[in-house]
């Protein structure tokens, strides 16, 4: 009986998480009057710091955002602007490796986990093998149906906070 209970929880459990990550599913644009960003420069770099990447640009562009279930994950291509980069997010909390194919050498390691009905994804940026950034995206849907994004991305030569809203396109 404690068999049947427990492997009953565990289905029910499964088929709950599949569904939260459906509901993250679809085409979603960035209202760019709702989202802030806040880019600060490290006074001085500490030695041997990258140069790449440089500061993200006062005005910062964003595309529609796709998001798939590709089984027990998420696939998130578009959200910057001119990267092809996809992107996976594996609630699981195993590391996942994502090439960055407009910059060759590139890859993003990241772990995602639930957290009180959000998505926190920690994730690690490497070229050539040496860590140039690192961050954090939590996401989560309001009652009213948007996607809120939360980001800190930290390097040896800034720190960048933003907060997006995403209103669902499809």
């Amino acid at each position: 009986m404690r068999t049947a209970l427990l492997i009953a929880s565990l289905l029910l459990t499964t088929n709950l998480s599949a569904q939260k990550l459906q509901d993250f599913t679809g085409e979603w644009r960035v209202n760019p009057e709702k989202s802030q960003e806040k880019a600060t420069l490290v006074g001085t770099p500490p030695n041997g710091a990258p140069d790449i990447p440089p500061p993200p640009p006062a005005e910062h562009k964003y595309t529609a955002e796709k998001i798939r279930v590709d089984g027990s994950v998420l696939k998130i291509s578009g959200g910057e602007a001119g990267t092809t980069a996809v992107y996976t997010i594996d609630p699981s909390g195993r590391q996942v490796s994502d090439p960055i194919p407009d910059a060759p050498g590139s890859l993003r390691n990241a772990s995602t986990h639930w957290s009180d009905h959000k998505l926190v994804t920690e994730w690690k940026l490497k070229m050539n093998g040496q860590e140039v950034m690192h961050g954090t995206d939590t996401r989560t849907l309001t009652p009213d149906g948007q996607q809120l994004v939360d980001r800190m991305i930290e390097s040896p030569r800034h720190k960048v906070e933003v907060h997006l809203v995403l209103e669902r396109v499809q």
